[in-house]
């Protein structure tokens, strides 16, 4: 996961450029290194896979 401009992640689906505020990451439970950034619509389409966890708060990751 690349941050962008200190405060932005590329979706990793869309590309779409998001906010570390808006972002939700999909992180697999055995693997804490493992995180794809989504943003809300994509997360809609394809939702939280069995094995994996939605962290909603990225904040912690602005530079």
């Amino acid at each position: 996961m690349n941050i962008i401009d200190g405060d932005k992640v590329e979706c990793s689906r869309c590309d779409d450029l998001i906010s570390l505020d808006d972002a939700n990451i999909l992180g697999k439970s055995h693997n804490k290194t493992y995180a794809k950034p989504l943003c809300d619509d994509c997360l809609q389409l394809v939702g939280v896979p069995q094995g994996y966890e939605l962290e909603r708060d990225a904040s912690y990751l602005k530079r």
